[in-house]
């Protein structure tokens, strides 16, 4: 046989290989873990993002500043995936998502330096991850969803890094008392904080913000005339089109005298009426309509003190059933008093530009709003990114009833564990192990880094505060510079979190090393650069 070369892929393709398919790989995700590193922890930095309209936003929320991200290259992207699902099943906790993933990622690239392969590195960092989230579940603090305190501590870390952290102590409470109101023994709490509106409100301070037992909708009322505040609602929420209807096929009607006009109109304006009747009978005098209301009707409501508002969107109009508890009804033939809904008070009032609809005073609501108000429209727009992360991590934390103490000290005690599990292990996987302890000390030493301490004598203080199982807790309190038990001094988060940055960390770490070469197409971009 001769040597002649076989040629199995298109002219221009290009191909990277090996330990330099790798490198390309890591230094990608490398780069966005650099992007947000300086963000993490109370002392961290922000940056100003400015889009390809000009517009400009500051932030130092990780998941803000990864979605704004215009990123091409596919291995970043992944990263960028991985944070984005921590945010939305937690709802914080993405900056140190990248961070842990990247320091796998590069403690691996030196194993593979020293030419080991990436397959003991693969299975060492799997039984060290399992090996971790084995010792959370043993170390964690169980709470109740009556814990209140502890509760309102993990809304005030979570927003020790947050723009609206000079309020952390009025908000927490604020944001407590949403997350109660539409907290259920279901257990699944967190899927419900949607239920929970935010509507931002401009002018005064975001101290003025208000939680409001009931809900806002962005609409007007249908009619100029109609009452402006409703005591005492009774309210229907439908959907049926207000107006006389139009036939499905074209059609004539053919008329020969003035009077079939006039018994024409009458017909037409008998359907109104009746429509009317119908609320009008009930003592409706609120009625949500998630179809049209004809100019006609609106007009017949008002003479009769009846307000409305037409065209509710799905996710209002459940808000609404949920706040008022009414049922949504189709045909108008069957409301009864029991499908109504009930409100003290239903208040028509602007907000800046824009009109509401407030349904306040609400029985029992499982759906309320909070009034964000604050001076500039920037000011809200970070508020609300804030103020929902806060909201997601308490509504998470009375779904599993587990925390763990914030401040790296979680990560300097798995650290310490999973170098004691490494020497129980021989052969590469030891070294791997031991690379994934160090890899969870890398978000302490970021803490350290960006309060500006000497990163090496607080990270070794820390790690040697660490010496029983009472010490578990002791980490670095970058407010005040100090070393002590952070779950007393209530420094708290989810160890639902910690559990999903270890597993979305190390899965996606040895994706990465399981990839052996970059095959791209004539034209495309190689994934790795």
């Amino acid at each position: 046989m001769s040597n002649v070369p076989i040629i199995i892929l298109k002219e221009g393709t290009e191909e990277v290989r090996e330990r330099e398919a790798r490198k390309q790989n890591i230094t990608a995700m490398a780069a966005i873990a650099e992007t947000v590193r300086s963000t993490l922890g109370p002392k961290g930095m922000s940056k100003m993002l400015v889009d390809s309209m000009g517009d400009v936003t500051i932030t130092n929320d990780g998941a803000e500043i990864l979605k704004n991200l215009d990123i091409e290259n596919i291995a970043a992207n992944m990263m960028v995936n991985v944070a984005k699902s921590i945010d939305e099943d937690i709802g914080d906790g993405t900056t140190s998502a990248v961070i842990f993933s990247a320091a796998l990622l590069n403690n691996a690239l030196e194993l593979i330096e020293q030419d080991i392969h990436p397959k003991p590195i693969i299975h060492g960092y799997k039984i060290a991850a399992d090996k971790a989230l084995e010792v959370i579940k043993e170390i964690a603090e169980k709470i109740s969803r009556d814990d209140n305190e502890i509760l309102k501590n993990a809304a005030k870390t979570a927003m020790n890094s947050k723009d609206i952290a000079p309020l952390k102590n009025f908000f927490s409470d604020l944001a407590l008392k949403a997350v109660k109101h539409i907290a259920e023994e279901d257990g699944n709490t967190f899927a419900k904080v949607s239920n929970v509106k935010i509507v931002k409100a401009p002018g005064k301070s975001l101290k003025d913000t208000e939680l409001i037992n009931g809900v806002y909708t962005q609409k007007e009322k249908v009619n100029m005339m109609m009452p402006d505040i409703i005591k005492d609602a009774k309210i229907a929420v439908i959907r049926r089109k207000l107006d006389v209807k139009k036939t499905e096929f074209d059609a004539q009607v053919r008329i020969s005298s003035p009077s079939e006009i006039q018994k024409f109109l009458d017909q037409e304006e008998k359907i109104l009426l009746d429509y009317l009747k119908i609320f009008k009978d009930l003592g409706v005098n609120m009625i949500v309509n998630s179809s049209d209301i004809s100019d006609k009707f609106g007009a017949y409501l008002a003479k009769e003190g009846i307000a409305g508002i037409k065209n509710v969107g799905e996710s209002d109009y459940k808000s609404i059933l949920k706040a008022v508890g009414a049922k949504l009804v189709d045909d108008l033939t069957s409301l009864s008093e029991d499908d109504l809904g009930f409100a003290e008070t239903i208040h028509f009032e602007k907000l800046g530009d824009d009109e509401y609809t407030l349904f306040s005073g609400c029985k029992n609501p499982k759906s309320v709003s909070i009034l964000l108000k604050g001076g500039l429209d920037k000011i809200l727009s970070t508020a609300e990114v804030s103020l929902n992360d806060v909201l997601s991590v308490i509504a998470k934390i009375i779904d599993t009833k587990t925390v763990v103490a914030g401040g790296g000290a979680i990560y300097i005690e798995l650290a310490k564990r999973i170098r004691a599990y490494a020497n129980e292990i021989s052969g590469k996987e030891q070294l791997a192990v031991n690379a994934f302890a160090l890899a969870l000390e890398e978000i302490p030493k970021t803490l350290i880094r960006n309060a500006g301490l000497e990163e090496i004598e607080k990270l070794t203080e820390l790690r040697a505060s660490h010496k029983t199982a009472d010490d578990k807790w002791v980490g670095i309190d970058t407010i005040t510079n100090t070393i002590g038990d952070n779950f007393k001094k209530g420094i708290v988060e989810p160890a639902e979190l910690i559990n999903h940055i270890i597993k979305s960390g190390s899965e996606l770490a040895n994706l990465i090393l399981r990839v052996d070469r970059i095959i791209s197409a004539k034209g495309s971009k190689p994934a790795g650069l």
